[in-house]
């Protein structure tokens, strides 16, 4: 189902978004729908990223970290006679 949505704009911007949706052969509506989808998916990608920054911090609150020093090392180790095991969570 489709619904419309309006919106009250400055002539002067209503005029240049439909000469550029026209150069690029589209109609305004069309665009303003592109614009819609690229502009949510943009919100949810940026949410997303917010709660897992939530939960890392809340994770190194919590003391469930590995340290950088021992992930270096262990990485230094890879493809070595003495390649080590990862290193677990404190």
């Amino acid at each position: 189902m489709q619904e419309t949505i309006r919106a009250r704009v400055d002539t002067a911007l209503k005029n240049k978004f439909e000469a550029i949706a026209k150069s690029q052969g589209k109609n305004s509506s069309h665009l303003l729908r592109e614009f819609m989808v690229d502009f949510i998916n943009r919100h949810e990608e940026r949410e997303k990223r917010r709660a897992e920054t939530l939960l890392a911090i809340e994770s190194i609150e919590a003391g469930r970290y590995i340290d950088g020093e021992e992930v270096f090392a262990w990485l230094d180790s890879w493809g070595s006679e003495t390649e080590s095991d990862a290193p677990e969570c404190g």
